[in-house]
């Protein structure tokens, strides 16, 4: 035993049974008041979950942002953490003015009714061509500047949920009702309306994000940017039962314009069909009565060949007394031989003068 307690014990003996039980409070206090103390100064060392981060400030001024893990930090009021959404993480919201003042029951497929008071048809837009378009939107933002974030948070949903339908008004308003979703299939193919419905999710985003840098240059920045807006647009029930009952004539129009060209198809391979026939029967007459003719005339044919044999040798014997005439005339005899031993003597005009 310790010299310290021994005079511990000699001090309570001399203090009596009174003192002794004040000294174990005061010990009992003084231990309890270290623990507290000790809670205290790790009240702020906590552990940074993976999708959040941690935003610590000292006497009300932002010090430093910690990701995930092990945050160590004084205790309050010294300094402050406050958890916000990590970064990466996406968090959605409903824009809930699209919806409000209709059925429960209405969707984009069935179709929005308009209601008779104006003010419950905010969820309707105009389009650049007139018509009528309802959105039922959801767009997801992040978290950017986590101080700024701190600063406007109480604002930050409100403030999206008026920059979307500013944004929404301004889109819809250079867009045709084509250019937002397919209310008339039989041009839904057209290439720049199709382009432009490909591009309408990702010009919201850009445009909202556009609007939040304004703020953020303007020193009200809310500290977050849009990076998912999901939007289904769709037409009023009435209307929409009207491009039905269009969609229906028209499919049964493009039916009967079917039908009529497979008749005329059918009509169509019928006719060749018997012009062929027709064709090849005339072609084989007209090569029979051909042959036949050429038969019955192959005679004539012939002594047409013979005759024109016998006018060229007439003709070649006739040139050729033309031009033997004045050579015989000049001289004074001629001997024929008429094979190996026949001579015959022909006068000349020489012989003729003797």
């Amino acid at each position: 035993m310790s010299r310290m307690d021994t005079a511990l014990q000699s001090d309570l003996a001399e203090v009596g049974p009174l003192g002794q039980a004040v000294a174990l409070a005061f010990r009992f206090l003084f231990v309890a008041v270290c623990v507290l103390a000790a809670g205290w100064f790790v009240s702020n060392v906590r552990q940074v979950p993976a999708d959040s981060q941690a935003v610590v400030m000292r006497f009300g001024n932002v010090v430093r942002v910690r990701g995930s893990g092990l945050l160590l930090a004084f205790p309050r009021p010294i300094e402050q953490v406050v958890m916000l959404p990590a970064a990466a993480r996406q968090i959605p919201l409903k824009i809930e003015r699209f919806v409000q003042g209709q059925d429960a029951g209405a969707s984009p497929d069935t179709g929005y009714s308009l209601a008779r008071d104006p003010r419950l048809n905010a969820g309707f837009l105009l389009t650049g061509d007139s018509n009528v378009v309802h959105l039922d939107a959801q767009l997801f933002y992040q978290v950017t500047d986590p101080a700024a974030f701190m600063a406007a948070q109480a604002h930050v949903r409100p403030a999206l949920q008026r920059l979307f339908i500013s944004t929404a008004i301004a889109v819809m308003g250079r867009r045709s009702l084509d250019a937002i979703l397919v209310a008339r299939p039989e041009i839904a193919a057209r290439r720049a309306e199709a382009a432009e419905r490909e591009r309408l999710r990702t010009d919201m985003m850009a445009a909202v994000n556009r609007r939040l840098e304004m703020l953020s240059a303007a020193g009200a920045g809310l500290g977050v940017a849009v990076s998912r807006v999901d939007m289904v647009p769709s037409i009023p029930a009435m209307a929409k039962s009207g491009f039905d009952n269009v969609l229906t004539v028209t499919q049964s129009a493009e039916t009967t314009v079917a039908r009529a060209r497979t008749a005329a198809q059918f009509t169509t391979q019928d006719a060749n069909s018997k012009k062929d026939k027709i064709v090849t029967g005339a072609t084989a007459t007209a090569q029979e009565t051909i042959t036949n003719a050429r038969s019955q005339t192959a005679s004539i044919a012939a002594l047409g060949e013979q005759s024109r044999d016998m006018s060229r040798a007439m003709q070649m014997t006739r040139l050729y007394q033309d031009r033997i005439r004045p050579l015989l005339s000049k001289a004074a005899g001629v001997e024929v031989l008429d094979g190996d031993t026949a001579r015959t003597l022909l006068p000349g005009v020489a012989a003729g003068r003797r």
